[in-house]
């Protein structure tokens, strides 16, 4: 993933010149258990993808399909994540890339991951899934403020240890309110979604190679 993007305005078209947002003092957000799993999965595609490929006669169908494997472990559970700076917060998922500045947010919300609102559409980060046994942050709450238990108006502090939507949606509004204290208004307002040539790429290869592994050799 590139340091640097150069992401437009939702109402840009693709031809003009965007704005480049420079990820200062950035923070990369995965779940450990993302990770873990990513790397699990990939020494069992390894071993079953070594023998396919050095017995003869190969298996093209098993190797097409350990690699197929591979590449959607990588995209949809390695890969997703968010990546809190300066100026705001990207959402890296599966095949394409959000970048957010502070004050294009709207609204955060922690449902079922976390969401952020920005001139009127929706975004999703795959990457920071919400804890069940919380309460979510956002929309639904009865009492104002984050994380705050239905009924009880009592306050629980988000735990600091995993990656968990409550937790980054606190930090994302703490993150808002802060800059909208600030005195030179130099955050520029920015909300945008892009496809990642590289991820979309990759799946194509994948699947290319799937199909005529099993269907073509």
């Amino acid at each position: 993933m590139s340091p640097d993007v150069s992401p437009l305005p939702s109402d840009s078209p693709a031809e003009e010149h965007p704005e480049r947002v420079a990820l200062r003092d950035a923070r990369t957000l995965r779940p450990g258990s993302s990770v873990t799993v990513g790397v699990i999965g990939a020494a069992a595609g390894v071993a079953l993808l070594v023998p396919g490929v050095l017995t003869e006669p190969r298996s093209w169908t098993l190797i097409s399909t350990v690699v197929l494997a591979l590449v959607l472990l990588w995209l949809f559970v390695v890969r997703p994540s968010v990546v809190i700076h300066a100026e705001g917060i990207r959402l890296v998922n599966p095949l394409r890339v959000v970048d957010v500045t502070w004050p294009a947010i709207s609204e955060v919300r922690s449902r079922w991951a976390l969401e952020i609102v920005a001139d009127g559409r929706r975004y999703t980060a795959w990457g920071v899934p919400a804890d069940p046994g919380r309460p979510r942050y956002g929309r639904g709450m009865l009492t104002v403020g984050a994380n705050k238990v239905r009924g009880k108006g009592t306050t629980e502090e988000p735990a600091k240890s995993k990656v968990e939507a409550q937790a980054v949606a606190a930090e994302v509004e703490a993150r808002m309110t802060a800059d909208r204290k600030r005195k030179d208004g130099r955050t520029p307002r920015i909300a945008h979604q892009v496809w990642d040539p590289a991820s979309v790429g990759l799946l194509l290869v994948g699947l290319a190679f799937f199909v005529i592994g099993t269907f073509v050799v």
